[in-house]
């Protein structure tokens, strides 16, 4: 079995591949590549987050960064063997976001999603 007690899923900031969800390039990777898989996972966030005017390009991007951070721990939990584990108590699933340029790390609260700055 999964030897871990926790799983964290980082995102962080400026991601090229989440930038790339936001502004397809002409040439776009194929659904059969594993990153091709993982992006196409974010076209619905990444549609909705494009289209809201009231932020700007880097809010935008942030705000897909966490979302994707969001599927990922849903997408965790379509595998049995983690949400057996999870609801056991064996394993918990965690969220965060890192900002490489200001060294700080944002966590995702598990029952609202938001995240917070920590420390």
């Amino acid at each position: 079995g999964l030897k871990v007690r926790h799983i964290v899923v980082l995102g962080h900031a400026r991601c090229g591949g989440v930038g790339a969800a936001l502004h397809p390039p002409e040439d776009p990777l194929s659904p059969d590549n594993f990153i091709g898989r993982w992006m196409s996972r974010l076209g619905p966030a990444a549609e909705a987050i494009a289209g809201r005017g009231d932020l700007s390009d880097a809010e935008r991007q942030t705000a897909l960064e966490r979302a994707s951070v969001r599927q990922s721990v849903a997408n965790l939990r379509t595998f049995p063997f983690v949400s057996i584990l999870e609801d056991r108590g064996g394993l918990s699933l965690h969220g965060a976001w890192f900002d490489i340029a200001e060294g700080g790390l944002w966590t995702m609260d598990p029952e609202t999603g938001d995240f917070s700055r920590a420390g």
